[in-house]
């Protein structure tokens, strides 16, 4: 169902119109009946060629201007109602203002009170409005002059909303997102808030999140237009009673949409677009924003011409591509609009790299699109941030480690980085084996989740036994290295009652490689021997009787209490041997290499 929804001076007729279109009048209030003057929101339905219509009637009045911007939210086709016999006028201006900023492409112009004026004045009023729509989107809707009194004019009016509604197409398929505009209690039901779908299909017991709250409830019912309903679509009016909440926490400015789809923050950057009239922003003064139902007092800073910063006194809900108006509070004048190309702005960006994530987010398709533009320009992000942001967008990038999602670019300048470190430590340590994950994640400050991902991705590094090198290093003994450690080895296995560790001529970086390669085995800090001492150690051990004590060890082994003791304990570390008492046992004495 299209919402139609009106804009214009006041008392030009707008709520006349819709009574005459509808037959039901949108004005609610007492105070509004008395003094004839839409104060709030109106809303009011109709059938047109088939085709069911909202109308959400807007106040006109310069006081009222911010009841006005919470009308434009979700409309699908906007009515521009200017009066025959009193032609542009100041709120006329400003509303026009609103709705190009909005980027209200889709839309109508109805001259009312056709039957006050003759053909001249009306002639004169319809040049009027072409040259003050002119250069806005604006200039391209059609113009239709009717007499809600007379009744002439009103169905080509109707006709013309027919085709335009064929052109409109409501995303009933995405995320749902509707902005509430009122709030009340009904007793028995509890709390009812009304608004009118942006986006998606909501139906009983769907769970739903009130945003700036971060609360998620559940829905109890719905209506449509005075009737109960099992779902809402977008493009619909929607009177939602929701389960648990208080009714301060679902005011005017509150936003209900799918869990984990939106966010509420403090800061957010647009693409601003000035009011016309305005060449640039007021640098000093008092604004507020003002985005869907919702407003706030704010700050705005420049960033670029492309770009600005508009950081709110309260939290405001927001996502990627939301509308936004500008107004300043001094004048009471509506100064410039934007939207909004990251709702969560907290890395530091370069102006250049601003105005790229700009480009990337106005010229998205979709929320994916959108989720993909602000992960190049975070580099890491985790995906439910990035759904907030969004509005529930997906990134596209197959670099995804658990719940965080990095960009390609940020995958290569990370993988750059850490290529870089490994270089440098191959160059400080040519003979170790590389350098170890634990400390290259230390370097290059990265989740070591992401670290192996890099490494996977990347075809220069290699990761062995949580050692990373570059695949093209090598790390072979020298001849000469390769002459020491042969001279050490011989030195070494003359005896199990081998020397001190430390006292070996050897660097050590040639017995780190030498124990990664397996020809040294270390039993403590100070014991190494080599692989061939170990393996005849391991074979004869079975040649001693269970029980045997650390002196018929030693004595057995030839060799030092200060080898025997530690060599032992290694062997009960590795369930070779198991200690009983003052004595051992030999474990899996039949095993191939152990006697009998």
């Amino acid at each position: 169902m299209p919402i139609i929804g009106t804009a214009g001076h006041v008392d030009h007729g707008k709520s006349t119109l819709v009574m005459a279109l509808t037959g039901r009048d949108p004005d609610r209030w007492k105070e509004e009946k008395e003094r004839g003057l839409t104060i709030d929101l109106g809303f009011a339905w109709t059938d047109i060629g088939g085709t069911e219509f909202g109308f959400v009637d807007v106040p006109g009045h310069e006081r009222f201007i911010k009841n006005m911007l919470a009308g434009v939210v979700a409309v699908d086709i906007n009515l521009l109602v200017v009066a025959a016999d009193s032609g542009w006028m100041p709120q006329t201006e400003e509303h026009v203002r609103v709705l190009d900023l909005l980027g209200g492409s889709t839309g109508i112009i109805a001259v009312t009170r056709t039957d006050l004026v003759d053909q001249d004045t009306l002639d004169l009023t319809m040049l009027e409005i072409a040259e003050e729509v002119a250069g806005t989107g604006l200039e391209s809707w059609p113009v239709v002059g009717v007499s809600p009194v007379t009744g002439g004019g009103i169905e080509d009016l109707r006709d013309t909303i027919s085709s335009i509604a064929a052109t409109t197409s409501p995303d009933v398929e995405g995320m749902f997102r509707m902005w509430v505009d009122r709030s009340f209690v009904i007793h028995g039901s509890g709390v009812v808030v009304t608004g009118t779908v942006q986006r998606g299909t909501l139906t009983i017991d769907d769970s739903v999140e009130i945003q700036p709250h971060g609360l998620v409830t559940r829905v109890r019912g719905l209506h449509h237009h005075d009737a109960g309903v099992g779902a809402v679509h977008a493009g619909q009016r929607a009177a939602i009673n929701l389960a648990g909440v208080d009714i301060a926490q679902v005011n005017r400015g509150t936003l209900l949409a799918t869990p984990g789809t939106s966010q509420a923050t403090t800061r957010v950057l647009v693409a601003p677009l000035h009011a016309r009239g305005y060449d640039e922003l007021p640098r000093r003064g008092a604004f507020h924003v003002h985005s869907g139902t919702a407003d706030r007092t704010t700050t705005i800073r420049s960033l670029s011409p492309m770009v600005t910063s508009l950081t709110f006194t309260h939290a405001l809900p927001a996502v990627v591509g939301d509308r936004v108006i500008i107004r300043e509070s001094g004048r009471q004048a509506v100064v410039a609009g934007g939207t909004v190309i990251d709702p969560d702005p907290t890395q530091d960006l370069t102006r250049n790299e601003i105005n790229a994530l700009c480009a990337a987010v106005m010229g998205a398709s979709d929320q994916g699109a959108a989720a993909d533009a602000l992960l190049e320009a975070r580099g890491s992000s985790t995906l439910e941030a990035l759904a907030r942001s969004t509005g529930g967008g997906i990134p596209s990038t197959p670099f995804v480690v658990g719940t965080t999602a990095l960009s390609a670019s940020f995958v290569e300048s990370e993988a750059s980085q850490a290529i870089e470190i490994v270089k440098d430590y191959h160059h400080e340590h040519p003979r170790r084996d590389g350098i170890a994950k634990a400390e290259l994640v230390s370097r290059t400050g990265i989740d070591v989740h992401v670290l192996d991902r890099l490494v996977s991705y990347s075809p220069d590094l290699v990761e062995s036994h949580g050692v990373v090198r570059l695949a093209s290093f090598s790390n072979e003994l020298s001849d000469t290295d390769q002459a020491s450690w042969s001279a050490v080895r011989e030195s070494l296995e003359e005896s199990f009652d081998v020397a001190r560790a430390s006292d070996l001529p050897l660097d050590p970086d040639i017995m780190h490689s030498l124990q990664r390669r397996g020809d040294l085995v270390r039993i403590d800090a100070d014991l190494v021997f080599t692989a061939r001492q170990m393996e005849e150690l391991t074979s004869r051990i079975g040649e001693l009787s269970d029980g045997f004590t650390v002196s018929e060890f030693r004595d057995h082994f030839g060799m030092a209490r200060r080898q025997a003791v530690p060599l032992l304990e290694w062997f009960d570390k590795e369930g070779i041997t198991r200690r009983q008492g003052n004595g051992r046992l030999v474990r899996n004495r039949n095993a191939p290499g152990c006697p009998d």
